[in-house]
C-alpha cells in the first residue's frame, strides 16, 4: 500500500504514525467507493491491513472522528462508520483558524460577498437547473420561522449542487454555516425575511433563464442587502472576533 510522501515534506515537520495511518484509511475509503453510514473493518483486520498497533490505529480514527468523517458506535453490533462530507465540520474547523487569527464577523460577510456569486454564475450553467429549481418558481405566502429556515437553506443547497463544484461549494457552504450560527442566531433580519423570499424567486428565474453573470449579480445584492442590514443594526458586533464553537 502507498503513502502520499509529501505530507511530512509539505509540513516541514516528520509525519506522524497516525497521520500515515489516516491518510491511508482515507485512501482506502476512496478507492473503495465507501459512502456515509458504511462500516468499515473491525479493528484487528485494520490493525493487521495498516501494520500498526491498536494505540496508532485508534489515534488514526480519532484524527478522522474530529473531522466528522468516522462515526464510533460503541458495544455489540457498533464499530466505526463512515461519516459524510459535512461543511459544517469544515466551518468549525475554519473557525478555530479564523479566530486564532483575529478575523471578525465583518471579515466573513466580505467572503460570503465573494463566493456565493460563483456558486450562483456556476449553478446558471447546470443542464439540470430547471427542474432542480422550479419548487421555486412560486413564493410561499404566510411562512412560519421553521418553514422559512427550511425553504432558505433548501434554496442555497441547490444553488451549491447545482455549482457542481465541490471545493467552490464547500468552502461557500462552510461560510454560509457560521454565518447562519454566529450572525443570523444573534442578528435575524425579520423584516427581510419576504423580501429574502421574493429575491429566492427572482433569482430561481433568472438562474433557469442561464445567465450566469446576471445570476451571479442578483446573488451578490441577494446577500448585500442582508449585510447592509446587519451593519446598519449591529455595527459592534461585526468587528468581534470569529468564535470556534
Amino acid at each position: 500500500m502507498t503513502t502520499n510522501g509529501h505530507a511530512g515534506a509539505a509540513t516541514g515537520r516528520t509525519q506522524k504514525t497516525s497521520e500515515r495511518i489516516a491518510f491511508e484509511i482515507v485512501h482506502d475509503i476512496i478507492r473503495a467507493g465507501l459512502s456515509a453510514g458504511d462500516k468499515l473493518p473491525s479493528e484487528p483486520e485494520m490493525v493487521e491491513r495498516y501494520g500498526t498497533s491498536r494505540a496508532s490505529l485508534r489515534e488514526a480514527v480519532r484524527i478522522l472522528e474530529v473531522q466528522g468523517l468516522m462515526r464510533l458506535r460503541p458495544g455489540p453490533g457498533g464499530g466505526t462508520t463512515l461519516g459524510s462530507v459535512d461543511a459544517s465540520n469544515l466551518a468549525r474547523t475554519a473557525a478555530l483558524y479564523f479566530q486564532l487569527s483575529g478575523a471578525t464577523y465583518a471579515q466573513l460577510l466580505d467572503v460570503q460577498l465573494l463566493l456565493e456569486p460563483g456558486c450562483a454564475a456556476a449553478a446558471a450553467r447546470h443542464p439540470d437547473r430547471v427542474d432542480a429549481l422550479a419548487p421555486f418558481l412560486i413564493m410561499t405566502d404566510g411562512i412560519d420561522e421553521p418553514e422559512y429556515r427550511l425553504e432558505t437553506e433548501h434554496f442555497h443547497d441547490v444553488v451549491y449542487r447545482l455549482a457542481d463544484n465541490s471545493v467552490l461549494s464547500l468552502c461557500a457552504k462552510a461560510i454560509n454555516h457560521l454565518v447562519t450560527t454566529q450572525v443570523l442566531s444573534t442578528m435575524d433580519p425579520v423584516v427581510l425575511r419576504r423580501t429574502i423570499l421574493r429575491e429566492h424567486v427572482r433569482l430561481a428565474k433568472t438562474l433557469i433563464a442561464g445567465d450566469a453573470e446576471r445570476s451571479a449579480r442578483l446573488m451578490r445584492s441577494h446577500f448585500a442587502k442582508q449585510h447592509d442590514h446587519y451593519r446598519t443594526n449591529h455595527p459592534s458586533r461585526l468587528r468581534e472576533i470569529i468564535q470556534w464553537r
